[in-house]
């Protein structure tokens, strides 16, 4: 898809040079907006975390080692904040937040003031960090699905991962259930209320409410005008992609198209030093939680507590072995 998309941009440059073009500037310019675009994720996020961060204890039982994190696509801080606010917030020493974008790596910088722990940032990939550095926690949060090739990132994360260390990854969407009838059944029901997000997201009353909203007064406040203007300044494009083709080249594994999410069954072939040690689900309507009717944030609230797996995102903890 990357491919044909690049064929009707004029774009010549190497497959992966364009998609990390377009992956870092697209996400340079939501960051001015991303807290507040994702305050469903910031009131859903904390309690998985804090859920996955419990099924970790009984592994650390008797073990009063300090803990150096490690938070992949740090974005502006949401994973990190939660996991300090976890049940295992006590336990962790320092972290060092890893993100490709600039001014993610800024936001994230204002937010970790307000932290009692030491945290350094660093600009680009795992092969950015410094040689021989090792974590105990490594985190992602709404990261998997950006990355183009995720058997080489999570052989990446085992390079960097102290032995005994855990892998946790959260807000992904959820591969081994997005075909599960009952998840179709209460998506379909949600939607005569109200269409899910991942389908909202593309409806063109949906885009056409954003780019009003965002450019009303004043051409190119919106990042998606921002990021074609910056694409075609740079060469990397000669006419702008639409709404769609961004997110189809961000969101790769996202339920675009024939995608099919972040399955957990694949990745235990990806990741064999490892152990799954705690898999939860949520999004059991196809929207956070606070995005749902009444009733049907109870409903979410006793299908988190009754532990069920087939909700539309999925999160999960890695141990080594």
């Amino acid at each position: 898809m990357i491919g044909s998309i690049m064929t009707r941009h004029g774009a010549t440059c190497r497959v992966e040079e364009f998609h990390n073009a377009v992956n870092v500037t697209f996400h340079d310019f939501e960051s001015e907006v991303y807290d507040e675009e994702h305050r469903d994720m910031w009131q859903s996020l904390p309690q998985q975390i804090d859920l996955l961060a419990g099924d970790c204890l009984p592994y650390w039982q008797g073990d009063s080692r300090k803990l150096d994190v490690l938070d992949i696509g740090s974005g502006t801080g949401l994973a990190s904040d939660a996991v300090l606010r976890s049940k295992i917030g006590s336990r962790i020493r320092s972290i060092d937040l890893l993100d490709s974008s600039p001014s993610m790596l800024r936001r994230v910088a204002e937010r970790a003031r307000g932290w009692s722990i030491p945290t350094t940032s660093h600009l680009g990939y795992l092969d950015s960090l410094p040689v021989g550095r090792r974590y105990g926690l490594i985190i992602t949060s709404s990261v998997l699905h950006h990355v183009p090739d995720l058997a080489a990132f999570l052989r990446s994360v085992r390079s960097v991962q102290a032995d005994g260390g855990v892998f946790l990854h959260i807000q992904d969407p959820n591969g081994d259930f997005l075909d599960d009838p009952e998840l179709r059944q209460r998506m379909a029901e949600n939607s005569r209320r109200i269409l899910p997000e991942s389908v909202r997201r593309f409806s063109p009353r949906r885009v056409a409410t954003a780019v009003i909203r965002r450019m009303k007064g004043q051409q190119g406040v919106g990042y998606i005008w921002k990021t074609n203007r910056t694409l075609i300044e740079k060469g990397i494009i000669t006419s702008p992609l639409t709404v769609h083709e961004l997110y189809s080249i961000t969101d790769i594994h996202a339920t675009l198209g024939d995608q099919k999410g972040i399955c957990i069954s694949e990745m235990r072939s990806w990741l064999p030093d490892y152990n799954c040690i705690g898999q939860r689900s949520y999004g059991f309507f196809g929207e956070l939680w606070a995005s749902l009717s009444r009733t049907r944030k109870k409903e979410e609230e006793r299908l988190i507590a009754a532990h069920a797996l087939n909700g539309f995102h999925v999160g999960a903890a890695w141990k080594i072995r």
